[in-house]
């Protein structure tokens, strides 16, 4: 009973992770119609950056988020006008296409830059608790607590802040929301650059907690799709259930066979979206329809 509780704990702060990593993959394709390929890349990249920062400079890890935060967003926001707005409205292959070149620049360049050899970031918030025979660790406590400030604060600005409205609406019908006065490309280029800048910070999450290594994301990226189907687009809360689901089932899963570590919890993802995919394919959740869906 132990070990269950054990792996239980581990599962739910595994889960605060994927949701937070999921929600810009999700709501770029529920509001642009776009599969952005590339998503694990940019959880890698803001992880690198907390290294940078924590080894170079000194920082806290958890403490570069004011600084990956911004610059990520930048990123977005010229990449979204640079790319990937010469890819929405054309076929699903197309974008799929572009951002898989976009991941494969990205990993790449960054083994060119860092080598292969994986990182560490330390913390000063490490260490456990004890709650009678079940540890809890600090660091993914806070990765927890911080995951549930950011999907809130998220619902908060898509829900009651103007901008926040015209994603929404841009989202559910864009040529309703042009009519009304709502400028589409802005609108697009400000959803990337926030989504892309939120990937990042999902890097500085996790670096205190796993290795970084420059092809850690197509994993990820898989995982996003898995959480994706069972949250349905752009929906923050079926993010958090999604992302728990998925982090218990690997944690049990390597917790109670022998011998398969984490692999079968990659394999999980496949199972995981293939049977959502079939059985319910709007998601458990609903969320938005995808931007020129029909």
């Amino acid at each position: 009973m132990d070990q269950l509780s054990q792996a239980a704990i581990n599962g739910v702060m595994l889960g605060g992770f994927y949701a937070v990593m999921v929600l810009g993959f999700s709501i770029i394709w529920g509001v642009m119609g776009v599969i952005n390929l590339a998503h694990g890349e940019f959880v890698m990249v803001g992880a690198y950056i907390t290294w940078l920062l924590s080894k170079q400079l000194g920082w806290e890890p958890f403490a570069t988020v004011i600084v990956v935060f911004p610059v990520m967003f930048a990123v977005g926001y010229a990449l979204q006008h640079g790319l990937i707005n010469r890819v929405i409205d054309r076929p699903y292959l197309i974008s799929l296409l572009v951002t898989y070149g976009l991941s494969i620049i990205i990993a790449n360049a960054t083994k060119i830059i860092f080598t292969a050899t994986p990182r560490t970031v330390d913390t000063a918030f490490s260490g456990f608790w004890r709650v009678g025979d079940v540890t809890v660790p600090i660091t993914k406590t806070i990765v927890l607590i911080a995951a549930l400030i950011i999907m809130s604060g998220l619902h908060l600005f898509l829900q009651y802040t103007r901008l926040g409205k015209s994603i929404r609406a841009a989202a559910q019908n864009r040529e309703a929301a042009r009519i009304v006065g709502i400028e589409i490309k802005y609108v697009y280029a400000i959803t990337f650059a926030i989504c892309i800048a939120l990937t990042a910070v999902a890097g500085t999450l996790v670096a205190p907690t796993q290795p970084i290594y420059p092809f850690m994301g197509p994993p990820l990226t898989l995982k996003a799709f898995a959480i994706t189907a069972m949250a349905g687009l752009g929906s923050i809360p079926g993010a958090l259930m999604g992302g728990i689901v998925l982090g218990l089932v690997e944690v049990l899963i390597a917790t109670f066979v022998p011998g398969v570590g984490t692999n079968l919890g990659i394999v999980s993802s496949f199972v995981i979206l293939v049977v959502v995919l079939v059985t319910r394919p709007q998601g458990l959740f609903g969320g938005l329809k995808p931007a020129g869906a029909h």
